[in-house]
């Protein structure tokens, strides 16, 4: 039988246990992660060399447009880039083309920008840099963009896990999103998919505008427009319609 004095530590460990969670649970955040707990809507801008732009045809607004995006599906209200934040995501893109050749080498940063009051001071409040990441790679002038493209989407995932982190509600928000964005391009699809007649049915095909008839498996067959196939069940109909056996698959 536990004495009076045995209860009150066990109750005194069982509160330490649950205070140490809770804490741990905290502790997890990091401080940059824990800085963009909170915040529901931010600016998205982007700047990058204007040569670089110019030379290789990166287009700023694009990349501003897309990274939006990706946040707004994550949960992330995006304000129009005149409504001069903070909170502001600034991605900035450093290109320097090495001399004599078709390369760059560049440097992708986002920062992330808002105000903060100074501990001894919080009627003070200054625009300060809570989140950042870079990453430094190179690219041929031809595929500049596209690396750029890449890449970039790779580091605004990194943000918005953290962001998610902080700001668990988000989370819900974007399978919300989700979920539209997968229903709506499913429909989307579904309208733009040709009307193929059944092919399958078919041993032989070929095309109202050629004389040579296919397995219905030919690789040339598959180029075949919908609007111009036809079908046979056997080699004799489809010689007997002036068709000649194709050469590559040879039916």
């Amino acid at each position: 039988m536990k004495t009076k004095g045995q209860k009150l530590l066990t109750i005194m460990l069982v509160t330490c246990v649950l205070a140490g969670l809770t804490a741990n649970s905290f502790a997890k955040l990091s401080h940059e992660q824990k800085s963009l707990s909170g915040i529901e809507t931010m600016v998205v801008s982007v700047s990058c060399s204007e040569e670089a732009a110019k030379e290789t045809g990166l287009k700023k607004e694009d990349i501003r447009k897309d990274i939006a995006t990706r946040l707004e599906q994550a949960g992330i209200k995006i304000i129009p880039e005149y409504m001069y934040g903070p909170p502001r995501l600034h991605i900035r893109i450093k290109a320097y083309k090495l001399p004599r050749q078709e390369t760059f080498i560049y440097n992708l940063e986002i920062y992330f920008y808002q105000k903060v009051a100074l501990p001894r001071n919080p009627e003070t409040k200054i625009t300060a840099t809570t989140w950042e990441i870079t990453w430094l790679a190179h690219a041929r002038k031809a595929r500049f963009v596209e690396e750029i493209r890449g890449n970039l989407p790779i580091l605004v995932k990194v943000f918005i896990r953290d962001y998610r982190k902080a700001n668990p509600k988000a989370d819900k928000l974007a399978e919300v999103s989700d979920a539209n964005a997968v229903s709506l391009t499913t429909q989307k699809e579904r309208s733009k998919r040709p009307a193929r007649p059944a092919v399958a049915e078919y041993k032989y095909v070929a095309s109202k505008n050629s004389k040579v008839f296919h397995n219905a498996d030919c690789r040339w067959a598959k180029r075949i427009k919908p609007a111009n196939l036809v079908g046979y069940n056997s080699r004799d109909e489809a010689i007997g319609a002036g068709k000649r056996p194709c050469k590559m698959c040879k039916p």
